[in-house]
């Protein structure tokens, strides 16, 4: 699964993340933010990370399963929350994908998964937002 596949879900999506993609992080590690074994627990398979940065988790299980945290910004204006809010609560996507965008103060993140459960992509972003600094 290649990192950018999931993270162009939505077109709001990718315009947040073109609109700050020079912020710099204050330390939200997205690995440690969403856990392997909580992805897991939440999706109700069994997966890894497979790929990682500061600021992505990509998370793998059998066969296509799957999914994906992305931290966009920690530094997001009053302007790009309002748009991270209004993706987040109706996940969207097409072909067994489906992503949202987030967002917990002024930090703007997405969930990406492959799946058809809009209830999963809210139930991750649920668990981000406890675990966010």
């Amino acid at each position: 699964m290649h990192p950018f596949k999931l993270a162009t879900l939505s077109s709001a999506t990718v315009l947040v993340f073109v609109l700050s993609a020079s912020d710099a992080f204050a330390g939200n590690d997205a690995c440690k933010i969403l856990s392997a074994e909580k992805f897991s627990e939440i999706m109700g398979y069994k997966a890894k990370i497979n790929v990682s940065t500061e600021s992505t988790c990509m998370y793998k299980g059998a066969g296509d399963a799957g999914g994906m945290l992305m931290i966009i910004t920690e530094k997001a204006t009053p302007q790009t929350i309002a748009m991270a809010d209004g993706q987040g609560s109706t996940p969207q996507g097409k072909d067994g994908k489906l992503g949202a965008t987030f967002s917990k103060g002024t930090v703007v993140f997405t969930v990406g998964i492959t799946g058809t459960d809009p209830s999963k992509v809210n139930a991750l972003a649920a668990e981000v937002k406890r675990n966010l600094k």
